[in-house]
């Protein structure tokens, strides 16, 4: 019996960004505590296990960052340490560019090639709508999970299965996660 194969893919600029006002804790998502990632990957680790248990081939990470050579090592170290392929792009006059773009290619060249069964995205920006149409072309399954703020119905529409995120950010665990977040902020 064959296994699905997924990847995952993740507008981590966008998730951070709505992470913060889910929480109600300021940070950059240019420059985001390692904490904040941790968060996300804890997030999205029920919802990459729906229908059965996949095969996770990769789960990739699309965001800009600020800073230097350094700064662009630690993120990268965060996100591997968390499982993530890093797919970073540095910002450029203080705007992020290439985070869609690349995650667009990445998810087109894999669907092309049957690389998966299912995508999942993780992402709530209707800027993806094209792609998600474009990618179910070859056959695939594109799945989606976010948050519900900042969510564009239409990209709900043109994905095969949608979960929100739905987090009760008053449970023991994530009230001791978010204080991690505050401390290691203001380490």
């Amino acid at each position: 019996m064959n296994e699905r194969k997924d990847m995952i893919f993740v507008d981590g600029s966008n998730v951070l960004i709505q992470l913060s006002k889910e929480i109600g804790v300021e940070f950059r998502a240019d420059k985001p505590p390692a904490t904040a990632i941790e968060i996300v990957q804890q997030i999205i680790s029920p919802n990459a296990h729906w229908q059965g248990g996949p095969i996770i081939l990769r789960k990739y990470w699309f965001a800009s960052y600020r800073g230097n050579d350094e700064d662009l090592l630690k993120y990268s170290r965060c996100l591997r340490n968390n499982r993530f392929e890093p797919m970073l792009f540095k910002k450029q006059d203080g705007r992020e560019k290439g985070v869609d773009i690349g995650l667009t290619k990445e998810m087109l060249v894999n669907a092309f090639h049957q690389n998966f069964d299912r995508a999942l995205l993780i992402a709530g920006d209707e800027d993806y709508l094209g792609l998600v149409q474009e990618a179910k072309r070859y056959g695939q399954s594109i799945d989606g999970a976010f948050f519900n703020h900042g969510l564009s119905e239409k990209l709900v529409l043109a994905l095969d299965d949608f979960q929100e995120f739905k987090v009760n950010w008053n449970d023991k665990l994530w009230k001791s996660q978010i204080e991690k977040l505050k401390n290691e902020l203001q380490a």
